[in-house]
Protein backbone atom coordinates (compact mmCIF):
# COMPACT_ATOMS: atom_id res chain seq x y z
CA UNK A 1 0.00 0.00 0.00
CA UNK A 2 1.04 3.51 -0.88
CA UNK A 3 1.17 5.97 2.02
CA UNK A 4 0.97 9.66 1.36
CA UNK A 5 1.02 12.98 3.51
CA UNK A 6 -0.81 15.85 2.16
CA UNK A 7 -0.11 19.54 4.13
CA UNK A 8 -2.15 22.63 2.97
CA UNK A 9 -4.28 24.78 4.85
CA UNK A 10 -7.13 24.68 2.18
CA UNK A 11 -9.37 21.58 2.24
CA UNK A 12 -10.59 22.17 -1.43
CA UNK A 13 -7.05 21.71 -2.41
CA UNK A 14 -6.43 18.67 0.10
CA UNK A 15 -9.72 17.01 -1.39
CA UNK A 16 -9.01 17.49 -5.10
CA UNK A 17 -5.34 16.39 -4.54
CA UNK A 18 -6.90 13.14 -2.88
CA UNK A 19 -9.40 12.61 -5.70
CA UNK A 20 -6.41 12.70 -7.94
CA UNK A 21 -4.12 10.62 -6.26
CA UNK A 22 -6.77 7.49 -5.84
CA UNK A 23 -7.53 7.73 -9.65
CA UNK A 24 -3.99 7.26 -10.55
CA UNK A 25 -3.48 4.79 -7.56
CA UNK A 26 -5.73 1.68 -6.32
CA UNK A 27 -4.32 0.70 -3.03
CA UNK A 28 -3.53 3.85 -1.54
CA UNK A 29 -3.49 5.67 2.38
CA UNK A 30 -3.72 9.39 2.18
CA UNK A 31 -3.11 11.40 5.30
CA UNK A 32 -3.86 15.04 5.29
CA UNK A 33 -2.71 17.65 7.34
CA UNK A 34 -3.24 21.76 7.51
CA UNK A 35 0.22 22.76 8.46
CA UNK A 36 3.60 22.25 9.43
CA UNK A 37 3.66 20.83 12.93
CA UNK A 38 0.54 18.39 12.12
CA UNK A 39 3.04 16.93 9.25
CA UNK A 40 5.84 16.76 11.75
CA UNK A 41 4.05 14.62 14.00
CA UNK A 42 2.74 12.48 11.64
CA UNK A 43 6.00 11.97 9.67
CA UNK A 44 7.26 11.36 12.76
CA UNK A 45 5.37 8.48 13.49
CA UNK A 46 4.89 7.24 10.03
CA UNK A 47 6.56 6.25 6.82
CA UNK A 48 5.47 7.63 3.37
CA UNK A 49 6.00 7.01 0.50
CA UNK A 50 5.20 10.56 -0.79
CA UNK A 51 4.55 13.86 0.62
CA UNK A 52 2.79 16.74 -0.68
CA UNK A 53 3.34 20.50 0.71
CA UNK A 54 2.43 24.17 0.27
CA UNK A 55 5.35 26.14 1.37
CA UNK A 56 3.23 29.10 2.75
CA UNK A 57 1.31 27.13 6.15
CA UNK A 58 -0.33 28.89 9.14
CA UNK A 59 2.80 28.34 12.03
CA UNK A 60 5.06 26.56 9.57
CA UNK A 61 8.49 27.31 8.82
CA UNK A 62 8.66 25.23 5.35
CA UNK A 63 12.48 25.45 5.71
CA UNK A 64 13.18 24.26 8.64
CA UNK A 65 10.38 21.80 8.27
CA UNK A 66 11.83 20.03 5.14
CA UNK A 67 15.49 19.46 6.85
CA UNK A 68 13.96 18.12 10.50
CA UNK A 69 12.05 16.01 7.98
CA UNK A 70 15.00 14.48 5.92
CA UNK A 71 16.62 13.80 9.21
CA UNK A 72 14.01 11.28 10.12
CA UNK A 73 12.86 10.41 6.78
CA UNK A 74 15.91 10.85 4.42
CA UNK A 75 14.48 8.92 1.69
CA UNK A 76 11.30 10.33 1.72
CA UNK A 77 10.02 11.87 -1.65
CA UNK A 78 9.07 15.59 -1.56
CA UNK A 79 6.38 17.31 -4.11
CA UNK A 80 5.91 20.93 -3.64
CA UNK A 81 2.54 22.49 -4.43
CA UNK A 82 2.11 26.14 -4.40
CA UNK A 83 1.20 29.59 -6.31
CA UNK A 84 4.72 30.97 -5.59
CA UNK A 85 6.69 32.07 -8.64
CA UNK A 86 8.33 28.48 -10.01
CA UNK A 87 11.02 30.38 -11.63
CA UNK A 88 12.44 31.55 -8.02
CA UNK A 89 11.30 29.08 -5.18
CA UNK A 90 11.55 26.11 -7.50
CA UNK A 91 14.92 25.93 -6.91
CA UNK A 92 15.29 26.83 -3.65
CA UNK A 93 13.41 23.91 -2.83
CA UNK A 94 15.00 21.45 -5.09
CA UNK A 95 17.96 22.68 -3.74
CA UNK A 96 16.88 21.90 -0.08
CA UNK A 97 15.93 18.06 -1.36
CA UNK A 98 12.46 18.25 -3.17
CA UNK A 99 11.83 16.48 -5.82
CA UNK A 100 9.42 18.33 -7.88
CA UNK A 101 7.28 21.64 -7.51
CA UNK A 102 4.47 22.48 -9.48
CA UNK A 103 2.34 25.45 -9.40
CA UNK A 104 -1.58 24.86 -7.82
CA UNK A 105 -2.77 27.02 -11.18
CA UNK A 106 -1.67 23.95 -13.33
CA UNK A 107 -4.15 21.77 -14.11
CA UNK A 108 -4.79 18.26 -13.26
CA UNK A 109 -2.74 16.58 -15.83
CA UNK A 110 -0.01 18.30 -14.98
CA UNK A 111 -0.35 17.88 -11.30
CA UNK A 112 -1.03 14.20 -11.94
CA UNK A 113 2.25 13.83 -13.84
CA UNK A 114 4.36 15.31 -11.17
CA UNK A 115 3.16 13.52 -9.03
CA UNK A 116 3.36 10.06 -10.62
CA UNK A 117 7.03 11.34 -11.83
CA UNK A 118 8.44 12.18 -8.11
CA UNK A 119 6.93 9.13 -7.24
CA UNK A 120 8.91 7.06 -9.20
CA UNK A 121 11.85 8.98 -7.31
CA UNK A 122 12.49 11.12 -10.58
CA UNK A 123 12.83 14.85 -10.42
CA UNK A 124 10.18 17.04 -11.75
CA UNK A 125 10.14 20.14 -13.79
CA UNK A 126 7.47 21.90 -15.05
CA UNK A 127 6.80 22.68 -18.60
CA UNK A 128 7.88 26.51 -18.08
CA UNK A 129 10.67 25.92 -15.56
CA UNK A 130 12.16 23.34 -18.03
CA UNK A 131 11.50 26.38 -20.77
CA UNK A 132 13.55 28.70 -18.41
CA UNK A 133 16.63 25.99 -17.62
CA UNK A 134 16.95 25.66 -21.90
CA UNK A 135 16.98 28.99 -21.96
CA UNK A 136 19.58 30.17 -19.41
CA UNK A 137 21.46 26.52 -20.82
CA UNK A 138 21.45 28.30 -24.66
CA UNK A 139 22.23 31.72 -23.29
CA UNK A 140 25.06 30.85 -20.99
CA UNK A 141 24.78 31.56 -17.35
CA UNK A 142 23.09 34.97 -17.84
CA UNK A 143 23.27 37.40 -14.35
CA UNK A 144 20.99 36.05 -11.84
CA UNK A 145 17.60 38.36 -10.88
CA UNK A 146 18.19 39.81 -7.47
CA UNK A 147 15.48 37.61 -6.06
CA UNK A 148 17.17 34.59 -7.01
CA UNK A 149 20.00 36.11 -4.92
CA UNK A 150 17.86 35.07 -1.35
CA UNK A 151 18.14 32.13 0.14
CA UNK A 152 14.98 29.93 1.09
CA UNK A 153 14.87 31.69 4.27
CA UNK A 154 14.39 34.83 3.16
CA UNK A 155 12.18 33.78 0.61
CA UNK A 156 10.38 32.50 3.38
CA UNK A 157 10.33 35.92 5.09
CA UNK A 158 9.87 38.14 2.46
CA UNK A 159 6.48 35.92 1.20
CA UNK A 160 5.17 37.12 5.39
CA UNK A 161 6.05 40.19 4.87
CA UNK A 162 4.49 41.14 1.07
CA UNK A 163 1.39 39.31 3.35
CA UNK A 164 1.15 42.07 5.96
CA UNK A 165 3.14 40.50 8.74
CA UNK A 166 5.35 42.24 11.03
CA UNK A 167 8.76 40.83 12.33
CA UNK A 168 7.21 39.85 15.39
CA UNK A 169 4.52 37.57 14.15
CA UNK A 170 6.93 36.19 11.46
CA UNK A 171 9.16 35.12 14.48
CA UNK A 172 6.64 33.41 15.90
CA UNK A 173 5.94 31.56 12.69
CA UNK A 174 9.27 30.53 12.28
CA UNK A 175 10.37 29.78 16.00
CA UNK A 176 12.94 32.22 15.95
CA UNK A 177 14.65 35.50 17.84
CA UNK A 178 12.92 39.10 16.97
CA UNK A 179 16.24 39.85 15.97
CA UNK A 180 17.11 36.96 13.55
CA UNK A 181 13.60 38.13 12.06
CA UNK A 182 14.79 41.47 11.52
CA UNK A 183 18.37 40.63 10.30
CA UNK A 184 16.48 38.45 7.58
CA UNK A 185 14.24 41.42 6.56
CA UNK A 186 17.67 43.75 6.26
CA UNK A 187 18.90 41.50 4.36
CA UNK A 188 16.13 41.58 1.80
CA UNK A 189 15.71 45.05 1.84
CA UNK A 190 19.53 44.97 1.28
CA UNK A 191 19.52 42.87 -1.55
CA UNK A 192 16.48 43.94 -3.25
CA UNK A 193 17.85 47.94 -2.82
CA UNK A 194 14.25 48.77 -1.71
CA UNK A 195 13.39 50.88 1.40
CA UNK A 196 10.69 49.02 3.21
CA UNK A 197 8.14 46.82 2.87
CA UNK A 198 5.77 48.87 0.64
CA UNK A 199 8.57 49.08 -1.95
CA UNK A 200 9.45 45.60 -1.39
CA UNK A 201 5.33 44.89 -1.86
CA UNK A 202 5.13 46.92 -4.94
CA UNK A 203 8.51 45.40 -6.94
CA UNK A 204 7.30 41.75 -5.76
CA UNK A 205 4.01 42.07 -7.59
CA UNK A 206 5.95 43.78 -10.48
CA UNK A 207 7.36 40.82 -10.93
CA UNK A 208 4.64 38.27 -10.26
CA UNK A 209 6.90 36.61 -7.15
CA UNK A 210 4.76 35.54 -4.81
Amino acid sequence: MKRILIADDHTIVRTGLSVLIQSEYLNVQIDECSDGNCAWEKIQSTPYDLFIMDINMPVTDSVNLLKNIFSVQPQLKVLILSMSSEEIYAKKYLQLGALGFVNKESDSTEIRRAITTVMNNRKYFSPKLQELITRQAEEGSPAKSAFENLSARELEVMTHLVEGRNVSEIAVILSVHISTASTHKASILQKLKVKNVIELTTLVKRFDIV
